[in-house]
């Protein structure tokens, strides 16, 4: 017996347990462990068959009509038929669809959004006190805005909203009719890091909003606004730490998305709503309704937020999120971080390029700029200067240096402002035209054809009407005023800038 165990590769005492069940019962059944009959979960179907319903599952089942069992039973009698298969039972059928994942069947009839449904979700995000993550993201607002003087349709701004994630108060907002860009994220942060209250009386909101302060970390998508070397730059230097979102799992954003989505429907409630769809919206007349301006908009927006808004008893927290920033702050001795140059804050998220210091100044896009500061680097042989440009407002470039930030203006002041937008119209215009040399001259003339052009059609089309409450207020909104001038001697050497430089980012 120990030599059989030993051949067998088995302890003898195993042998002997087997040899009992043998004399029990004398099938190979007895040995093997296995039930007589059909192994359970080998199908009974040919495997010819089970080719054609596999197929039909996959080109007909699986797609966007989402036919019903019965159709797919229909389909394959049909497939079967053709190839002179025998048709398997509407229970077999029903018997396969079984073995697929409701997340497969989901993602491949409805998309990807409807597959997300049908997976497990992480555990919350658990986040301990304010400022120490905050969300950001934009949306075009579902409200379409008149022109100031006209009071005519001009389309749908973009919303940028940024929340505290500990406590559910939005820190801060910035509307306009520019697309999404490194720009209008700089701009939201920017008001979410600063005391609010002299914009809150200036707007005439009777409310407090307190929240205020850096935060440790900012939670975003993928988008090229985050992603840019001027948003990284940024945060670097602002000790915040990026936190981007995984690829393809919107879920991850979910405290700003549903955010958006509150203060969404509340604009449902306006003149010139479009709703979240066209369904919702029927026969509603949203261009006729329309009745705010961009101005009334945001003051309509700020009222919402600091009046209703915060003060909303959250669903998850159970208090207000005013309420649960203030226990936060108050409870753990939190003081807010707050950078060392308020006035400075602006300029940290606008886009910068290097260029060189020649005999007439700095030209950037073709278009000359000077100040007399600029001299004393030129003589010194220190040649190459890192700027930064509002795409709102190109009369002027800034840059950064020990004793603040200075600005550059137009080397021809007579110049009108020009933002990045109406200068790119212009050198469309100009290649449409077919000039065949550009420069400063050529694009200013170009940009003044333009603008004509958008004053003879602004009563006539929406688009024009938009451009040029675009060209108006990114004007009014641009970092305009210079800042305080040093005497231009001594002259402080220039402050160095993190991260690398390159041309004009796309925003």
């Amino acid at each position: 017996m120990e030599q059989a165990a030993s051949r067998l590769g088995l302890h003898i005492s195993t042998l002997y347990t087997l040899l009992r069940r043998f004399a029990a019962d004398q099938t190979a059944e007895s040995i093997t462990g296995e039930a007589r009959g059909w192994r359970p979960g080998r199908s009974r179907v040919p495997a010819s068959i089970e080719t054609v319903i596999d197929a039909a599952i996959q080109d007909f089942f699986l797609t966007k009509q989402a036919p019903s069992a019965a159709a797919l039973h229909r389909e394959i009698a049909q497939r079967c038929r053709a190839t002179g298969l025998a048709t398997p039972a509407i229970s077999t059928v029903h018997r396969r669809l079984r073995k697929l994942s409701r997340k497969t069947v989901a993602g491949r009839r409805e998309g990807r959004g409807a597959a997300e449904a049908q997976t497990m979700r992480p555990g919350a995000l658990i986040v301990d006190r304010p400022n120490a993550l905050w969300q950001i993201d934009h949306s075009p607002v579902d409200v379409v805005i008149v022109d100031v003087e006209t009071r005519r349709p001009i389309g749908r701004p973009w919303v940028t909203l940024v929340i505290d994630v500990a406590s559910r108060v939005i820190t801060g907002l910035h509307v306009s009719l520019e697309d999404p860009s490194v720009v209008s994220v700089g701009l939201a942060l920017r008001h979410a890091i600063l005391d609010k209250a002299g914009v809150l009386r200036e707007r005439d909101v009777a409310a407090d909003w307190p929240a205020f302060g850096l935060p440790d970390g900012v939670h975003s998508d993928n988008g090229s606004d985050f992603r840019s070397a001027t948003f990284q730059r940024a945060c670097a230097n602002l000790g915040i730490e990026i936190d981007y979102r995984p690829l393809g799992a919107p879920r991850y954003g979910g405290h700003i998305e549903r955010l958006i989505g509150t203060a969404q429907q509340e604009m449902h409630l306006l003149p010139g709503t479009t709703f979240s769809n066209v369904a919702q919206r029927r026969d509603y007349d949203s261009d006729g309704s329309a009745a705010l301006t961009l101005d009334e908009l945001e003051t309509w927006l700020w009222r919402f937020i600091a009046s209703d808004y915060n003060m909303r008893i959250h669903s998850v927290t159970g208090r207000p999120p005013l309420v649960a920033w203030r226990r936060g702050a108050d409870g753990q001795g939190f003081v807010p971080r707050t950078p060392s140059d308020p006035e400075r804050l602006a300029f940290e998220f606008l886009p910068s390029v290097s260029r060189a210091i020649t005999r007439q100044g700095v030209v950037f896009n073709r278009i000359h700029y000077y100040e007399p500061f600029l001299e004393p680097l030129f003589d010194t042989g220190d040649r190459k200067l890192i700027v930064r440009y509002d795409p709102r407002d190109l009369s002027r470039l800034y840059v950064p240096t020990a004793q603040g930030v200075q600005s550059i203006r137009y080397r021809n002041l007579a110049r009108p402002p020009m933002s990045l937008w109406e200068l790119q119209a212009a050198r469309r215009c100009l290649a449409a035209e077919g000039a065949a040399h550009v420069n400063e001259d050529a694009l200013f003339e170009a940009r003044r054809r333009n603008v004509e052009l958008v004053g003879r059609a602004k009563s006539e089309t929406r688009r024009q009407r938009r451009d040029a409450e675009r060209r108006d207020r990114g004007y009014a909104a641009a970092l305009a005023p210079d800042p305080p001038q040093p005497d231009p001697e001594p002259v402080a050497a220039l402050g160095p800038i993190s991260g690398r430089i390159g041309e004009i980012e796309q925003w």
